[in-house]
């Protein structure tokens, strides 16, 4: 009788423990916000990605458009420095129009970090 009763324990524990094993990955995900800058300064494109959370700002792709009715152009893309400075070089696109960045969602499944996607305000070239 007591051993049967220590193999029921033995199997309960065993089934919490596989239980938590694999429902702790996707309970414990954890959603950042970014915020994504684009500067009107001097050299033009350039900004920052801004995070609560360094993962969320290094190395996270940056993408430039320029608007454009009906379909907004892409110019370029950049990764950002691990301090989450970004940089799209177009000196030869330089144009009048109105532009803005785009940061898409980023994460890691293996760490439970999500960063959420932005975009910046826009700037306007004349």
């Amino acid at each position: 009788m007591l051993r049967r009763f220590r193999s029921l324990v033995a199997a309960g524990v065993l089934a919490l423990a596989c239980t938590a094993l694999f429902a702790a990955p996707a309970g414990s995900a954890m959603t950042f916000d970014t915020h994504l800058y684009l500067s009107k300064k001097f050299p033009a494109f350039h900004g920052k990605v801004h995070s609560a959370i360094h993962f969320c700002e290094a190395k996270r792709k940056v993408k430039l458009f320029v608007m454009r009715p009906g379909n907004d152009k892409l110019l370029g893309v950049d990764t950002s420095e691990g301090n989450g400075h970004w940089k799209v070089n177009i000196s030869n696109q330089l144009a009048s129009g109105v532009y803005y960045a785009r940061a898409p969602a980023f994460g890691s499944a293996a760490l439970g970090i999500s960063c959420r996607a932005d975009r910046s305000r826009i700037a306007v070239v004349d």
